[in-house]
C-alpha cells in the first residue's frame, strides 16, 4: 500500500478551501493547461458549478490509487464529493485497464489530461480543474490543525514491516493527530467491503476535516499550510479562481457536504478483478445529486 491515498487528497481540499478564504494562494503553483476542458477559470467559475478532479499519485509517481470528483454548487452553497475507486475498469486504447494505472500511460507533463478524459466517459461531467499530488505533507497539514476528531468504529491493528507500516488505535471518539489520521485512512483489513470500506471511512474524515477546520481560527494557519502542500501539487487553479469559490466556501458545513461513491460493484474479468461501473446507477446519481435532475417517475 503506498503512502497517502486519499490523505494526500484531503489535504489538497483543505488547502484550496483556507488559502482562498486567507487570500493567499501561491502562484508558483499554477500550471497553465491547454487542455480544451481546462479553459481559462473566469469562464469557468462564472457557472453554476465548478468541477474539480483531484489525484493523488503513488510514491513512483505514475499510479493514482486514488481519484476524487469534486463538485462545488454555487446556488446551493453544498459541495459534491464522489470517489472513484482504483481498479475501475476504464478502456484504454484497444485494452481495458484499471483506472489508476492511466494517469502512468499519459504523456509526461500532460498525464492528468488521460485521466480527466477517462473520468468524463464515466461520469458524463466536465472537469475545469484538476489537481495532482504526491505523497507528502498531510500528516504536518493535520498537526498544523491540531489534529481531527473522528470516531474509530473499531480496534485497527495491521502491521507490514515491507511497507514500514504500522497501524495501531483504539475504538472510540477521538483526536487523531497526523501520524494517526494517516493510519485511520490507510487501514482496509479489517472491513469485510476492504477498499469500499476504506473509502466510507476516509470520507467520513474528510466531512470531519471540513466541518472542525473550515473555521476563522484556523485561517491564519493557510499559509503555514499553503508551504506544506504547495510543492508537492500539481495544479491549474489560480488565485482568482480560488477568490470565486469564497460564497460557497464559507457557508460550508458537513451538512451541506455530500459523498459518495462511483455506483458499481467488484467482478472478475478473466484472471484480473475490476471494479465495474453501474450506469444506470451512476447516471440516476448524477442527476439528482450533482446536477439536482429528479426523476418525474418516483
Amino acid at each position: 500500500m503506498n503512502f497517502g491515498k486519499y490523505m494526500k487528497i484531503i489535504s489538497l481540499v483543505l488547502v484550496i478551501c483556507l488559502t482562498a478564504l486567507a487570500g493567499v494562494y501561491a502562484a508558483s503553483s499554477v500550471i497553465v493547461n491547454s487542455g480544451d476542458d481546462l479553459e481559462s477559470g473566469t469562464e469557468k467559475v462564472s457557472g453554476k458549478r465548478i468541477n474539480i478532479l483531484l489525484l493523488a499519485t503513488d510514491k513512483g509517481g505514475l499510479l493514482t490509487d486514488t481519484i476524487m470528483f469534486v463538485s462545488f454548487d454555487k446556488q446551493r452553497k453544498s459541495l459534491n464529493i464522489m470517489s472513484i475507486p482504483r481498479d475501475t475498469r476504464v478502456k484504454l486504447g484497444s485494452s481495458h485497464v484499471k483506472i489508476n494505472s492511466v494517469y502512468g500511460a499519459g504523456k509526461e507533463d500532460k498525464r492528468q489530461e488521460l485521466v480527466i478524459e477517462k473520468v468524463k466517459e464515466l461520469i458524463g461531467l466536465p472537469v475545469h480543474y484538476y489537481a495532482v499530488i504526491n505523497p507528502a505533507g498531510f500528516r504536518n497539514v493535520i498537526d498544523i490543525l491540531d489534529g481531527v476528531e473522528v470516531n474509530v468504529p473499531m480496534r485497527m491493528y495491521y502491521y507490514d514491516p515491507t511497507q514500514n507500516l504500522k497501524i495501531d488505535l483504539q475504538p472510540g471518539l477521538q483526536v487523531l493527530d497526523g501520524d494517526k489520521a494517516e493510519q485511520f485512512c490507510r487501514f482496509r483489513s479489517g472491513y469485510a467491503t476492504a477498499d469500499l470500506g476504506r473509502i466510507d471511512a476516509q470520507q467520513t474524515f474528510v466531512k470531519a476535516l471540513l466541518d472542525q477546520k473550515l473555521k476563522p481560527k484556523y485561517f491564519l494557519r493557510a499559509k503555514s499550510i499553503a508551504e506544506e502542500i504547495l510543492e508537492n501539487m500539481r495544479t491549474n487553479i489560480d488565485v482568482l479562481d480560488a477568490v470565486k469559490l469564497l460564497p460557497v466556501i464559507r457557508a460550508m458545513t458537513g451538512d451541506n457536504v455530500f459523498t459518495c461513491t462511483l455506483p458499481g460493484a467488484p467482478q472478475m474479468v478473466g484472471d484480473a478483478s475490476y471494479y465495474m461501473c453501474d450506469r444506470q446507477a451512476t447516471d440516476k446519481l448524477i442527476n439528482e445529486q450533482f446536477l439536482n435532475i429528479k426523476d418525474d417517475n418516483e
